[in-house]
């Protein structure tokens, strides 16, 4: 009987937050200690569907977007993308070696109410949910696609290689007790805090061994919105977590929404039409035909958009040209500078970009959002060092240019008319000729990994805010010895970056990591194995009652501080 009543009362509340879809804003809202206030119903659009909502699968940003409104994870980022305790209830103990991570975790949180535990009430969460789902992670058998995260722990890799073999499990990872995780890894790894932070969702083995496949509209977790409804192709809805254990600084129970509603249209100008028509509350970029019509030249919003808010942040995000630096002709670094040095980045930015960039390439692959106040020069157009640098090639290539072909994909049109730019440019500076060669997505990606494009166009977004998410592209141990390659695509290398990337790994202060990843992208800016072309940035559009929506470089979309004005 308490199931029957449990389950009617969840019908009646999503009910009522369907019938109020239709009008978002206009909900009753109740005030809170400091001023915001409880209640709404926010709608948001990804742009792709999950694939999942096992945390084992999680990969692709659409699916991290829901998941990390139905989880937690040990830790989370901050507004600012600093690193904070979530389900730990401090930053973790580190080791003088750098190689054992102990977490003492929160004893106050528990799952979601979900038939799949007993009278339908969600139990505590323990560490050994930790361990359930970190194993997982490891495990081939769950089709894990988080394993790359894990293989930094001791013993993940023999447990992926043979989970049977190793039925005790993976070695590294270790619960003393129900309120301690202990992690061990084979190699000091800084960046493994931000690991933390980044993959990792927990959710209870009864939910995985009740649903099986069919998880995917039975996702439970401890996070403060729970999954009620998900409709492949037309929308997910979360509501409210009435028992979450994260609390605002006024000491208000968090998230201050009733509910959570996506949908999946793709078409960025349909979904530009939904924004307008009041049917979502969110925009994130603006579709390239429609800037115009949104923003003035100086990218203010024109009068017919004024009533929106408007959010600008420099991405965690870099647009290049990478040189392969095993080829012939292009292997010569005073050739690759003298390209380098011979394009205004300026003028790409202010004539064809249109100002649609948070700054020109001037520093290093590793954007200035997520590795500032650096003294890094980049390759800045300079025509006269650009000529003596070309020079110096001619003698070291016997007097001979090569022939170079660029190849970019297609992009909708600005990869080209950026790359006529670059062409010209260098054409002008230098009197070298580069042809173009426009391919297909798959096929430019596939020519790039096996090794055959000596110059060609790509772009980075950062997994997660640490520089080593970028200089891993150019980490000599990253090129594989045969076949193609899938992180090192420049196939670039040099002792000196690879030392100073190495210690970066080992160093445990994240200041001095810091540090020393500005020294290897100033060692590659010198080598350039790429032409840094900008970094980009990030357009939002909101409705005038959304407040305190998470903009941020790396676009986290966790909803739970996220309340409605009006």
């Amino acid at each position: 009987m308490k199931q029957i009543i449990i389950l009617f009362v969840l019908l009646l509340v999503i009910l009522e937050a369907t019938a109020s879809e239709a009008s978002p804003g206009q909900h009753t809202l109740h005030n809170t200690n400091g001023g915001k206030k409880y209640g709404g119903a926010i709608h948001l659009n990804e742009n792709e569907e999950p694939r999942s909502f096992d945390p084992a699968q999680i990969s692709e940003k659409g699916n991290i977007d829901i998941a990390e409104n139905i989880y937690d994870r040990l830790l989370e980022y901050d507004e600012n993308l600093n690193v904070r305790p979530s389900l730990a209830k401090s930053m973790p103990e580190i080791s003088p070696d750098g190689l054992i991570y102990t977490f003492h975790l929160r004893t106050d949180v528990y799952f979601h109410d979900d038939p799949c535990f007993p009278g339908s009430i969600g139990r505590k969460f323990t560490a050994r949910d930790v361990l359930y789902c970190w194993t997982r992670s490891c495990d081939p058998r769950t089709r894990t696609l988080a394993m790359p995260y894990f293989e930094i722990i001791q013993g993940a890799q023999e447990y992926y290689a043979d989970p049977i073999l190793h039925s005790e499990g993976v070695k590294g990872i270790q619960t003393p007790d129900d309120s301690t995780f202990v992690v061990t890894l084979t190699t000091p790894f800084s960046p493994f805090i931000d690991y933390c932070a980044t993959v990792g969702f927990i959710c209870p083995r009864e939910a995985i061994e009740r649903y099986g496949d069919d998880f995917i509209h039975h996702a439970v977790g401890t996070g403060p919105f729970k999954l009620v409804d998900y409709e492949a192709g037309n929308y997910c809805l979360l509501l409210r977590n009435q028992h979450y254990w994260g609390k605002d600084p006024e000491d208000n129970q968090l998230p201050y929404l009733d509910s959570v509603r996506f949908t999946f249209v793709q078409d960025s100008r349909i979904e530009m039409l939904e924004f307008k028509a009041g049917r979502l509350d969110h925009k994130y970029r603006i579709p390239s035909g429609s800037f115009e019509n949104v923003f003035d030249k100086s990218n203010r919003l024109k009068d017919e958009y004024r009533q929106y808010q408007i959010g600008r942040v420099a991405a965690n995000s870099t647009q290049f040209y990478g040189f392969n630096c095993e080829m012939p002709g292009v292997s010569n670094v005073h050739l690759r500078r003298a390209i380098s040095l011979a394009i205004d980045r300026k003028k790409i930015v202010a004539d064809i970009l249109g100002e649609q960039a948070s700054g020109p390439g001037d520093y290093g692959l590793v954007p200035p959002s997520m590795l500032p106040n650096r003294a890094i020069n980049g390759m800045n157009f300079n025509p006269a060092k650009a000529r003596k640098e070309l020079g110096i090639a001619k003698k070291e290539l016997n007097g001979k240019i090569p022939e170079i072909k660029l190849c970019v994909n297609q992009g909708g049109g600005r990869n080209q008319q950026v790359a006529q730019a670059v062409i010209s440019m260098v054409k002008d500076c230098l009197g070298i000729d580069i042809q173009i060669e426009i391919r297909s997505w798959p096929d430019l990606t596939e020519l790039i990994d096996a090794g055959k494009a000596p110059f060609f166009r790509l772009g980075w977004i950062s997994d997660y805010p640490n520089p080593q998410s970028f200089l891993a592209l150019i980490y000599g141990n990253n090129i594989p010895s045969s076949g193609p390659s899938s992180m090192n695509l420049v196939r670039y290398r040099n002792s000196v970056f690879d030392r100073l990337y190495e210690e970066a790994l080992r160093e445990t202060n994240r200041s001095k990591a810091l540090n020393l990843w500005a020294q290897c992208d100033r060692v590659a800016v010198e080598d350039a194995a790429m032409v840094i072309l900008y970094y980009d940035e990030d357009f939002h559009l909101l409705q005038p009652w959304v407040m305190d929506f998470p903009i941020n470089s790396q676009n986290d979309n966790a909803m739970k501080h996220v309340w409605f004005s009006q």
